[in-house]
């Protein structure tokens, strides 16, 4: 009796020596971005067996803001922790036709609130409307400036957590004079690098990799969302609706009514009919200036070296929507101590619901946890 109740003593003295140490080590500089890491992973896995978050936090405080960008009223949800103090902020740039409202983004700007951030989730309206556009830029700038401005924010802890085009424009956003120095980190999921040679990939189903192309097949929405962005260059209203129908709608077009198209249409229509790689750069060479000019405007490569926030990317080796391509010569652009690059094998683009090997899982997993981690321990004060 005595040795059972003397290896229950010892059992309990060692559990309570390791909640000892549990607790000093997650109130450390490093521990507190771990205990966080852990409460947060599960809440954007699906399926994950154990959410603990809400039981350890409060239901953070959720009010819509307008935001002045130009001659537009943008709305934005602001998500706050329900407390006195300064917090880190983070502004979310969602992809192509996902909006504030989506349950998706909801709990995922919930559960960054009640680990500590202030979460501002805009409504972009290029964005919105299925494509990539300079408006979002704009909005974008204006979301840091506006957290600037807030007493509850902690001013040199200002970031982006941007999702496939979302993330690219959050590049693009920081690398303006403006904001650059307000920027202090960016949360990258799938970006591209350069929007022409992203477009090339999606209209010929072909990557360059290295010296040599492979096949690549984008996602229905990738090629939409393109064909679209592409269109909205054209300035007459007609014209574009003609190329709507036509490449989203698949309605027939003419010969004759291709013909009578002005220049910029037909260059359009010419560029998105192209599946020939050796066809891509006497393409580019007829664009007009102007349309030259927007496509290096909204790609980070342009000013890349104008950037001054750290990164960190998620990539998915198997992304259908992004090639994986692009993410790696955005890491090979910063210095190595500007950016963090993490590749996975399949993320389903920015929806992890992918069905994996139990072992797959495993490694996935670790690698979130370890991309979440490096940008909660950017984030903290």
């Amino acid at each position: 009796m005595k040795f059972w109740k003397k290896a229950v003593l010892i059992n309990l003295a060692v559990i309570l020596v390791l909640l000892g140490s549990l607790t000093v080590f997650f109130a450390t500089p490093f521990g507190r971005p771990a205990l966080k890491t852990l409460l947060l992973v599960p809440e954007v896995v699906p399926d994950f067996p154990v959410r603990p978050l809400k039981y350890f936090s409060r239901e953070p405080k959720v009010e819509e803001v307008t935001l002045k960008v130009g001659d537009m009223d943008i709305k934005a949800d602001l998500y706050t922790p329900q407390d006195n103090k300064k917090h880190p902020a983070v502004i979310f740039t969602l992809g192509v036709v996902v909006t504030k409202q989506d349950s998706t983004v909801v709990k995922f700007a919930q559960s960054l609130s009640r680990l500590g951030f202030v979460v501002l989730v805009p409504n972009l309206p290029d964005f919105v409307s299925g494509f990539v556009w300079t408006d979002s830029v704009e909005t974008l700038i204006s979301a840091v400036e506006f957290l600037d401005k807030q007493s509850f924010v902690n001013r040199q802890r200002i970031g982006f957590a941007g999702f496939c085009v979302g993330a690219s424009t959050s590049i693009v956003a920081a690398e303006k004079e403006q904001i650059a120095d307000k920027v202090d980190f960016i949360a990258g999921i799938s970006p591209y690098f350069d929007i022409w040679s992203s477009a090339s990939a999606v209209i010929t189903g072909q990557v360059k990799e290295n010296s040599s192309f492979v096949s690549w097949r984008p996602a229905d929405l990738t090629v939409e969302s393109l064909q679209r962005g592409f269109i909205n260059y054209v300035k007459d209203e007609n014209e574009r609706s003609l190329l709507l129908g036509h490449f989203t709608q698949k309605s027939p077009l003419s010969s004759g009514s291709v013909e009578h198209l002005s220049t910029e249409a037909r260059i359009i229509y010419d560029f998105l009919s192209n599946t020939d790689l050796e066809q891509i750069d006497e393409l580019w060479q007829r664009f007009p200036q102007s349309a030259k000019d927007l496509i290096l405007e909204l790609s980070p490569s342009t000013h890349i070296n104008n950037l001054k926030a750290r990164v960190f990317v998620l990539d998915d080796k198997k992304d259908t929507f992004i090639p994986r391509v692009e993410g790696e010569k955005l890491f090979r652009s910063l210095p190595k101590e500007q950016i963090k690059f993490t590749e996975i094998d399949s993320f389903e683009h920015v929806n992890p619901k992918t069905k994996l090997e139990r072992w797959s899982v495993v490694k996935q997993i670790f690698h979130l946890m370890s991309f979440v981690y490096n940008i909660l321990v950017e984030a903290q004060p």
